[in-house]
């Protein structure tokens, strides 16, 4: 009898050691084959040398009001101070070499109020600087589905039992203002709009991550608000300039996969655009995660996903909502006084280590000044 315990408790251990091991190969984001861009552009890693200067903030561009300026019932975090909170991993990297220590930019706020838009009105995208453009039936064919990575395949996608997934038809605010991010005519991921021409997503849909990575080529990629069905009502637009933090393109850092693309278009005038916040406190919150999987629809149709937020750290949120390969980066929201307010940004799907959640970066005050400064540049 000991004999067998011992064996059993060896064997358990072994285990336990392997699954130790292989668990930082298994992490998957949901955004699939989409994932580190898989080295396919042409442009070389970023090694920041040196700190280029604070931009200096200007207005935000004068646009609708939004519905109401009331920061949700999880009210927003204390103003702290960034440069005591910040480190380097923080600091803004964009494709083409320029740093910004996000210490430096002195932000002194924890809320950013979003917009409903102009009416929605598709009309405008043109004189926006959208291109309008119906897509041709070979773009059309090459908007394939998204294949998961490995680890999804193992634990089913990361849907966390009974799908319960919903079909979005995205004509309305905040829905619109979510987009299906391409790269090279194929399914990439999920972003969603902050501003007039700022667009949030994660920072492996933009940078394949670590000092071996590679940033996407901004010219590959597209910009579809509120795409449904191969209809694309907004147009399209593509990156004037894509960032994201120093810790995810020199360590692939999890806490700080974030990315933010600069686009070439005022699309956000028309759609609108969502509030973004540092929370207080996170736990215990219901959201909604809205995107573009590659498992329905051929990436074609926007779908959504309702569940709450089981546990928080600093950086991370981990909650229950269905996810699948191409949601990468998509927002982490919750509807107050008829504004959408994003907390997060999803990014990974369920792993060894954190069975029964998928998991997003949390707008940390770090996270959000990244945001805002790209925001405020003109």
């Amino acid at each position: 009898m000991t004999d067998t315990y011992t064996h059993s408790y060896g064997n358990w251990v072994r285990a336990a050691l392997l699954i130790t091991v292989i668990t930082p190969y298994l992490n998957g984001c949901n955004s699939s084959g989409t994932t580190a861009l898989n080295n396919t552009n042409d442009t070389t890693p970023v090694t920041p040398t040196s700190v280029a200067a604070t931009p200096t903030p200007t207005p935000p561009p004068t646009i609708a009001a939004a519905p109401s300026v009331d920061a949700p019932a999880i009210a927003a975090a204390t103003v702290t101070n960034s440069a005591t909170t910040t480190s380097q991993r923080f600091s803004l990297v964009s494709s083409s070499g320029q740093v910004v220590d996000s210490s430096s930019l002195n932000q002194t706020k924890t809320v950013s109020i979003g917009s409903s838009g102009a009416a929605g009105r598709p009309e405008a995208s043109e004189a926006l600087g959208a291109d309008t453009m119906p897509l041709t039936d070979t773009e059309l064919a090459t908007i394939k589905t998204t294949t998961p990575t490995a680890a999804a395949r193992i634990i089913n996608e990361s849907i966390l039992g009974f799908d319960s997934r919903f079909h979005v038809n995205p004509y309305g605010y905040p829905q619109r203002a979510v987009s299906l991010i391409t790269y090279n005519g194929s399914t990439h991921c999920t972003g969603w709009l902050v501003s007039a021409d700022t667009l949030v997503t994660a920072g492996h849909c933009v940078h394949s991550g670590g000092a071996n990575g590679r940033w996407g080529s901004p010219s590959a990629f597209k910009i579809y608000p509120g795409f449904s069905d191969g209809y694309a009502p907004y147009g399209s637009c593509q990156p004037r300039e894509t960032y994201s933090s120093y810790g995810w393109i020199t360590s692939a850092d999890s806490d700080a996969d974030v990315g933010v693309i600069k686009l070439d278009c005022a699309i956000g005038k028309a759609t609108g655009y969502f509030s973004y916040f540092v929370a207080a406190q996170t736990d215990n919150t219901a959201i909604t995660i809205n995107g573009y999987p590659g498992d329905k629809a051929d990436a074609n149709e926007q779908w959504g996903s309702t569940g709450v937020i089981s546990r928080s750290t600093p950086a991370k949120l981990y909650y229950d909502n269905d996810t699948t390969g191409g949601m990468s980066g998509a927002p982490v929201w919750l509807q107050h006084n008829d504004t959408a307010w994003s907390l997060g940004i999803h990014t990974t799907g369920e792993n060894l280590l954190s069975r029964g959640t998928n998991s997003g970066t949390r707008i940390s005050q770090d996270v959000f000044d990244l945001i805002t400064a790209v925001k405020e540049l003109p």
